[in-house]
């Protein structure tokens, strides 16, 4: 079962919203009015670690619709196990990507997307150690990876490339020890609860 980390990161042509974002208001992350700036995604093994080196597709190198015609090579309906998508709140970025994708003309229906294609999303663990609470159950909560995407288009509109690689580099290096630590540590739970032998 070939684990892949995976992520998106989003940008917006809208000068009014990017302005609101650069005061600290949360953006409109709709997919009918962002477009898919990052694509990254890290082969993982059975431990978690990272096994490949991280690639990140920029749209800044060639565009939008390149990206998401190179990163639909790896995510195949006819072969669904052969991408297994790993990340926080996976549909999001999942979900971005099938409807970007369908602007040029590459169609992923929901079926595939959200039933057939296998994924692993550590956001409900997330929610679960947060005291059961939406808020506060952020990525940036439980790594090391400091601040939230939040400035991520503002950084694209800025052109401050560098800015949005360095942060996809270092929360995709977050979530990889995050991830190897909850493999370890989620089996011994599933110890203390089970209730089979009680």
């Amino acid at each position: 079962m070939p684990e892949y980390y995976y992520d998106i990161e989003v940008g917006f042509e809208d000068d009014a919203l990017i302005e609101r974002m650069r005061m600290g208001e949360k953006g409109g992350f709709n997919p009918r009015i962002c477009k898919i700036i990052t694509i990254q995604y890290q082969r993982l093994d059975s431990s978690g670690r990272a096994v490949s080196d991280l690639t990140i597709l920029k749209e800044w190198e060639s565009s939008e619709e390149d990206i998401i015609r190179k990163f639909s090579r790896m995510l195949n309906p006819q072969d669904p196990w052969a991408f297994i998508p790993v990340g926080h709140n996976i549909h999001f970025d999942l979900g971005t990507f099938k409807e970007r994708a369908a602007k040029y003309g590459m169609e992923y229906d929901n079926w595939f997307i959200y039933h057939n294609l296998p994924t692993i999303d550590v956001k409900p663990i997330c929610i679960a150690l947060n005291d059961f609470k939406f808020s506060g159950c952020g990525l940036d909560k439980f790594t090391g990876k400091g601040q939230s995407g939040l400035m991520v288009p503002v950084w694209y509109h800025d052109k401050e490339y560098d800015k949005v690689v360095d942060y996809v580099k270092k929360e995709a290096a977050e979530f990889v020890k995050f991830y190897q630590n909850l493999k370890q540590k989620m089996p011994l739970m599933r110890r203390h609860f089970d209730l089979s032998k009680k």
